[in-house]
């Protein structure tokens, strides 16, 4: 089984206008999806055949709605229920822009975290891999994130931990790794005190090896928009590009990302074909309309044109 996790989920709201008219009425037609970057990678690995449980926070009458709206798409969830009220997130695309309006979401109280701590115990004890992707809501300190990364690697799962910022430095330097992180070029640089560009790829591999906060990790990947990524894994470097296909929606990309390598690692694949699944799954997305969506009749289009050189 594959667990996700979502802290700060949100009912997502996407308004598709021609063009969006400032301090005017604009009618619309709303698309509501249960969001978050956790539940894009429980979509995603529910197309590919997974089986798969997301978990998180909810509350109020949104975080209701929220459920009903995951058990619509058939994604199977246990979460933990809140005294605050689940946020919601408007996407606007227009004339070719897209404009977002995020709110913060709830602070979670501590008695409230507990529940969820133990509740994250027991899924993860029954999970091979669990993906934690996304910002930590107010009330939660940044290493809270390395502690349930220890909680389930210590109970034989696999994390996989797409974050940034502070919860990230904190993971980094827990005792307990996760299996896999996914800063991009910016990041990276940031935590390094460096400027590697994408042609950097050397130098990078040098620094990473050198730095003993990644020297437990399995799997590095660096993100490097149009460059693709790389990948350093015990001790072997490796550079994916995928095929040149225009994008429709790259929302949810990365979190697509994670739901390949999350299915990939967990069925044992190879190095190459795990990096390989993760970059078609990026890829697909980017693809769809919808966000944390695959095209799968194009997969094998796309899988055969990703490239995979080692390094």
């Amino acid at each position: 089984m594959i667990l996700t996790v979502t802290m700060n989920p949100s009912v997502d709201t996407r308004y598709q206008l021609d063009e969006l008219i400032i301090d005017d009425v604009n009618r619309v037609t709303p698309e509501k999806t249960a969001g978050g970057k956790g539940l894009n990678v429980a979509r995603v690995l529910g197309q590919l055949g997974d089986d798969v449980v997301a978990t998180g926070l909810l509350g109020g009458h949104m975080g209701a709605y929220m459920a009903e709206l995951m058990d619509a798409n058939g994604i199977k969830n246990d979460f933990v229920p809140i005294k605050g009220e689940t946020r919601i997130c408007l996407n606007i695309l227009h004339a070719g822009n897209q404009t977002e309006l995020l709110e913060s979401g709830p602070t979670i109280a501590p008695e409230e975290l507990d529940a969820f701590t133990a509740k994250f115990a027991e899924l993860a004890s029954k999970a091979d891999v669990v993906t934690i992707s996304g910002s930590l809501p107010r009330g939660v300190e940044a290493d809270y994130y390395a502690k349930i990364t220890g909680i389930a690697e210590n109970a034989g799962a696999k994390v996989l931990l797409d974050t940034s910022g502070a919860s990230l430095e904190a993971a980094l330097k827990s005792e307990v790794k996760p299996e896999l992180v996914k800063p991009n070029l910016t990041e990276i640089n940031g935590l390094l005190g460096t400027s590697f560009t994408t042609d950097d790829v050397d130098e990078l591999r040098s620094a990473l090896a050198s730095d003993a906060r990644f020297s437990d990790i399995p799997w590095v990947i660096v993100s490097m928009g149009a460059a693709g990524s790389v990948g350093f894994h015990n001790g072997r470097a490796f550079r994916a590009k995928t095929p040149d296909i225009p994008a429709v929606n790259a929302t949810g990309s990365g979190d697509s990302t994670i739901a390949g390598f999350a299915h990939a690692i967990a069925a044992g694949a190879d190095d190459e074909t795990v990096l390989r699944t993760a970059n078609t799954c990026g890829k697909l997305n980017a693809m769809d309309p919808m966000t944390g969506h695959l095209v799968m009749d194009r997969w094998d289009e796309v899988y055969n044109g990703v490239v995979v050189t080692e390094l």
